[in-house]
């Protein structure tokens, strides 16, 4: 399913805050997305995680996995929220690429995006469900 789907940097504040990331349906098929992406710092599309991946928010605020059916050229979205390195002091790393897995699927897409990340075990990530657009 992910060569039926595109990614787009969608809408947010700098790097270092909340964005709305979308999955974009490329293919002439309809496809249903449901769950939490995967998503980690790299560098390089093909790059080795840096850093912790981001863990999923499943608290009563954030929304709950549900089906989300894509037509051809139908968007949805999820938040991706990245805190900024000062919440935790670290030796920070810089990296250029954020790696995302749509729910299920064991290929991934990219984006360019050059950030700061400590290095494990701190955990500055964070990503909710998908959502309709």
């Amino acid at each position: 399913m992910t060569a039926q789907l595109r990614l787009d940097k969608g809408v947010g504040g700098q790097v270092g805050g909340t964005w709305f990331l979308r999955f974009i349906n490329s293919s002439s098929r309809t496809c249903v997305l449901q769950g939490f992406p995967g998503v980690s710092q790299t560098n390089g599309p093909a790059g080795e995680p840096v850093g912790e991946p981001a863990v999923r928010d499943q608290g009563p605020q954030a929304p709950q996995p549900a089906p989300v059916t894509l037509a051809p050229n139908g968007a949805a979205q999820f938040e991706f929220i990245s805190y900024p390195k000062q919440i935790n002091e670290c030796a920070a790393l810089r990296t250029n690429t954020l790696r995302v897995y749509p729910p299920d699927n064991t290929e991934s897409l990219w984006l360019p995006w050059d950030n700061l990340i400590c290095p494990s075990p701190q955990r500055m990530l964070v990503v909710r469900a998908i959502t309709p657009m």
